[in-house]
């Protein structure tokens, strides 16, 4: 049966009241989240993990391990600055009574008998941005076309499409180009693990005939998905002449920390994210997974968006989510 194509976030759950963990699962079921429960209550590994998180829920009580929560919001803030931190606190929704430095890494307080300031802080910080669907389903239909004409003989999968607030990087690879219209301006970004793409190369899957491709076969691989995906998301969604006049226009700095593996578009808006895995039924090449993000910093408004003529397919979601 076909279904329409949900837009979710991952979340991160710390928390081990029962009573709150229902009330969390109510939110989340209702806003569309993801909760990942912290089951090991090893947060540090999950913080150094690659996994794609738009929010974190902390308890005020210290978890199993002894590390108290304001130490976590400290540890947390300090490595994804970017991710906003909702705080259960067991008397006070206020956050004026903790130390000033604590205060500054906590996005908002909430407490059991107040679970609606909870759902209040999500529609803040997680579901700020409206994506339309019909938007999301046109992108995984062109991005899933053009990667299985450029990897040729892989089977390519994309997990449901998701918002993001995290802003880390990827593999080795990463490419970046505007989109413009009148409805909207920022980028899209794609990354890939290198070795991956030197293997795919190797056995002759893409149009490259070369056994030792270098950095510029793996570039230029990447450099021709980017272009592909790019030009069918242009003919299919901006309208020729519908782009903004340069008086009207905006920058800000990209910057990119290639030690941290972070990147930073000057704005924490989520951001839609599709994660393609590209898988080879004949064994000679592994799993290549391509993550690509549309990052809507410059310019949104969704209201506006209208989907051309072109027919967009509908796809088959892969897989059940699974809520804790």
């Amino acid at each position: 049966m076909k279904e329409a194509t949900k837009i979710i976030s991952k979340v991160l759950v710390h928390d081990n009241n029962a009573d709150a963990l229902a009330e969390i699962k109510k939110i989340c079921t209702a806003n569309n989240l993801v909760g990942l429960k912290d089951t090991s209550q090893d947060i540090n590994s999950i913080l150094e993990s690659n996994i794609d998180m738009g929010a974190v829920f902390l308890a005020e009580k210290s978890d199993k391990s002894g590390e108290s929560s304001l130490a976590l919001c400290r540890k947390i803030h300090f490595k994804h600055p970017e991710l906003p931190i909702f705080l259960r606190r067991e008397k006070s929704e206020s956050k004026e009574d903790l130390d000033p430095e604590i205060q500054a890494t906590i996005a908002g307080c909430y407490t059991l008998s107040n679970i609606t300031r909870l759902q209040e802080l999500v529609d803040q910080y997680v579901c700020s941005m409206y994506y339309p669907l019909e938007l999301a389903r046109g992108i995984q239909d062109i991005s899933t076309g053009v990667l299985g004409s450029i990897i040729k003989g892989a089977e390519v999968t994309c997990e449901l499409p998701h918002l993001v607030k995290d802003q880390i990087i990827y593999g080795q690879l990463l490419s970046l180009i505007p989109l413009e219209s009148s409805w909207c301006r920022g980028y899209m970004m794609l990354q890939v693990s290198e070795h991956e793409m030197v293997k795919a190369i190797k056995t002759s899957h893409t149009d490259l005939s070369t056994s030792t491709p270098g950095f510029r076969d793996t570039n230029a691989v990447l450099n021709e998905v980017t272009n592909m995906i790019w030009g069918g998301i242009k003919a299919r969604y901006f309208k020729s002449g519908s782009t903004l006049d340069d008086s009207h226009r905006t920058q800000v700095p990209i910057i990119v920390d290639h030690l941290n593996k972070f990147i930073s578009f000057g704005s924490t808006e989520p951001q839609l994210c599709f994660q393609y895995t590209l898988r080879d039924d004949g064994g000679e090449i592994p799993e290549i997974t391509f993550y690509q993000r549309l990052i809507f910093n410059l310019s949104w408004s969704p209201e506006k968006f209208k989907e051309s003529d072109a027919a967009v397919e509908d796809f088959v979601e892969s897989g059940e989510l699974e809520f804790f």
